[in-house]
């Protein structure tokens, strides 16, 4: 009986490791789409780049959950899931986007280096700031996540001369009291959040399809005005916190 549950012992102890091991290649692989969408970058390819960065920034979304839940940090103790999870997305959220800015020249020409530039050293200053986070998980500032911003650009096709304006006001706003919410962190809200993310991460893929192939017009409407909806929604809720009700 002694050596029947020692073996169950050992054998969930095993599937948990083999399990938080798969965990940490799966963070592992948003570094392989970030490079795959730096590719595509430099292929010319547009949308080829943010569905990958996408499928980066899903990962992103679950790794975390799967850590904690698979106690990665237990079974691993050596190596640091967080500091991963920082690099990865220091080059998915900061220096693809930057690469893209200059490549696909977003900003008019005298801007191309100083922008990107002063986007990496800016958002080294999020990723060591202790207090980029807020005790309920709301973002101090706007956070590093500029391949939102120029899928933004990409979406709207928006000109050099308005990207260098809204670049430069989000810059600023990374030094203000603004408090972004975290879809994903805030215990406020959190399925409403949840709700309009996967709204949001369906609908933006959709519409990068949809620019890539001549659908029917309904959906693409139809598409646009669920992503709009979604982004309204998040700003609403970070205005509110910021400007309304700093304790909801």
């Amino acid at each position: 009986m002694s050596n029947e549950k020692n073996f169950k012992t050992f054998s969930e102890f095993k599937y948990e490791k083999i399990v938080a091991l798969f965990v940490h290649l799966l963070t592992g692989f948003g570094a392989l789409a970030g490079f795959f969408a730096l590719i595509s970058v430099m292929n010319n390819n547009q949308s080829n780049a943010f569905l990958w960065l996408g499928l980066a920034f899903l990962i992103d979304s679950v790794d975390g959950t799967l850590a904690r839940k698979f106690n990665v940090k237990k079974n691993f103790p050596n190596i640091d899931g967080k500091m991963l999870d920082s690099i990865i997305d220091f080059f998915n959220y900061v220096i693809v986007p930057a690469i893209t800015i200059y490549w696909f020249k977003l900003v008019p020409d005298n801007f191309l280096i100083l922008i990107p530039s002063i986007l990496i050293l800016v958002s080294i200053y999020s990723y060591v700031n202790l207090n980029v986070m807020t005790s309920d998980n709301y973002y101090n500032g706007f956070p590093a996540i500029w391949n939102v911003v120029v899928l933004y650009f990409y979406i709207f096709g928006s000109s050099q001369f308005s990207n260098l304006i809204i670049l430069i006001l989000l810059i600023i706003l990374k030094f203000s009291p603004l408090k972004c919410i975290h879809p994903l962190r805030v215990k406020k809200l959190r399925i409403i959040s949840i709700f309009f993310t996967i709204v949001w991460f369906t609908t933006s893929a959709l519409l990068i399809l949809s620019m890539q192939t001549k659908i029917n017009p309904i959906y693409e409407l139809s598409f646009m005005f669920a992503w709009v909806t979604s982004n309204f929604y998040f700003i609403a809720v970070s205005l509110y916190k910021s400007l309304i009700n700093k304790n909801f």
